[in-house]
């Protein structure tokens, strides 16, 4: 764990210093402790350097329908908020533990633990509208002005802290509280409290259950109970006080009850999609899944369970039953989305060519532009080698998602399959660039280049690239002799 500490602290500076290859900006100047604090735009490149820093250090839980849902679900929340920046980049970090985390410049991340271990959609909510309240109240920077120390340096430093935190793990804290001191740890119990409060007021504007936020809670001290502190890393940056746990309960009994709270459908699919990886193996998930769908009394259980069990069939290789049931259940809602991309995901998994393709073209279609369909989609065209429909969808999602990594790794997937050997070292090098490995980006340009010939405008935007890039290196030599 000393290993991820040096790590982190290292890509730190690297990654932050990285960010004019794509803006072309000047770095901020956070000044002394007599300047005003950061601006949102200072904070919005911190917060570039996080994401890479933490896509770099820490298993991504990858999965284009989750992250569509996460996103859209926090965009819907901001709305409720006091946000005004509301350029938002969602991470899913593939833990098991329950964790959530906000970061400067609209960074929101979540681990697979907290889908999992959420019961219903408003106790989710209730985590995000606190992540999101520590963002429009803009703690981050506010905990920067407190220091003495407003240097870069420093607010690298802070901001590993939190990268540790997300790390979701006991001994990458307990090492870097040798190096962090504990006030960049987490925010101060003010900032929590102000989180609690404004987080349950949006929460309650949104249209959830305002006891939600107590309920997990409860959730919390349930967990600690049974398993001690292995599920319980959120709690580490939000200690979980009797008072606030009373507060909660208090701000919910002042508000009158209502019968329509939201609770959507959407959210109880995803959790049942992630909680795959909550089985042992494929089997144990069948047979769970198989008794929770016969146990099904109402349409909208029968839904869900059926929807696990479909998923749970197909990791097993049974796709012939999973495609027969994700049929049947897709009768009972046939405008819902998720249902219907479940057939094109036991086509693909089922290696049914022609049925995924046909499948694929026509959903997207009549959804065009979908994230997770076009994904699949991309999947189902390289599987039938049709590499330039999937080159060309590619290439449109990454002038939308220019900073998803995902977008660059399977287009280089894609050029290479296609033979298309200077375009594939290109996207490989901005792959590498979005998740921090500069050494492995500048080498995929230098391969670009030198394949590159006498396309004179070609070889001056890799020359551009390149130049950026050892512009990178030198002032990040700059920064560590100083």
């Amino acid at each position: 764990m000393q290993m991820l500490l040096k790590k982190i602290s290292r890509s730190l500076f690297l990654l932050f210093f990285g960010l004019n290859l794509l803006g072309q900006e000047s770095l901020p100047e956070l000044g002394d402790a007599s300047s005003s604090s950061i601006s949102i735009d200072q904070e919005y490149k911190l917060g570039k350097l996080f994401v890479a820093q933490i896509r770099g250090s820490t298993p991504q839980y990858v999965d284009p329908l989750v992250l569509d849902y996460t996103e859209h679900l926090v965009y819907r929340l901001s709305e409720f908020s006091q946000l005004k920046d509301r350029r938002f980049e969602i991470i899913l970090v593939d833990e098991k533990t329950i964790n959530a985390f906000a970061a400067p410049g609209g960074i929101i991340g979540v681990n697979s633990g907290l889908f999992f271990h959420a019961e219903n959609e408003g106790q989710l909510a209730s985590v995000l509208t606190h992540e999101l309240a520590h963002l429009s109240q803009r703690h981050y920077a506010r905990r920067l002005q407190r220091q003495e120390d407003r240097s870069l340096a420093n607010a690298l430093i802070i901001l590993a802290s939190v990268a540790l935190a997300a790390a979701s793990s006991p001994e990458a804290i307990i090492a870097g509280t040798q190096v962090l001191s504990q006030q960049a740890m987490s925010y101060s119990r003010s900032n929590e409290q102000e989180a609690d409060r404004i987080g349950f007021l949006n929460l309650v504007s949104s249209g959830y259950d305002p006891l939600s936020t107590t309920e997990f809670f409860e959730k919390l001290q349930q967990l600690s109970r049974l398993s001690g502190a292995n599920e319980l890393e959120f709690l580490r940056s939000h200690p979980l006080t009797k008072k606030r746990i009373s507060d909660s309960a208090s701000r919910a009994a002042q508000i009158k009850k209502r019968q329509d709270y939201k609770d959507s459908l959407s959210f109880h699919l995803i959790r049942e999609k992630v909680s795959l990886n909550f089985f042992k193996n494929s089997r144990q998930a069948v047979s769970q899944k198989r008794l929770n769908f016969r146990k099904s009394k109402s349409l909208r259980d029968k839904i869900i369970n059926g929807y696990g069990l479909s998923l749970a069939l197909s990791e097993d290789a049974k796709h012939d039953e999973a495609l027969k049931l994700s049929r049947e259940i897709l009768k009972l809602d046939k405008e819902n989305l998720i249902l219907q991309t479940n057939l094109l995901e036991i086509h693909i998994k089922a290696e049914n060519g022609l049925e995924a393709l046909s499948l694929g073209q026509k959903l997207l279609a009549l959804n065009p532009g979908n994230y997770p369909i076009s994904m699949l989609y991309v999947q189902a065209l390289m599987n039938t080698k049709e590499y330039d429909e999937a080159e060309l969808i590619l290439r449109g999602l990454s002038q939308e998602r220019a900073f998803d990594p995902q977008i660059w790794y399977w287009l280089a997937e894609v050029q290479g399959l296609n033979k298309k050997i200077i375009g594939l070292h290109q996207s490989r090098a901005e792959y590498f660039f979005l998740t921090g490995r500069y050494d492995s980006s500048i080498e995929h340009l230098n391969f670009a280049l030198e394949l590159s010939g006498n396309n004179f405008q070609l070889t001056e935007m890799i020359r551009n690239n390149l130049e950026r890039v050892f512009l990178t290196k030198e002032q990040l030599k700059q920064a560590s002799s100083s």
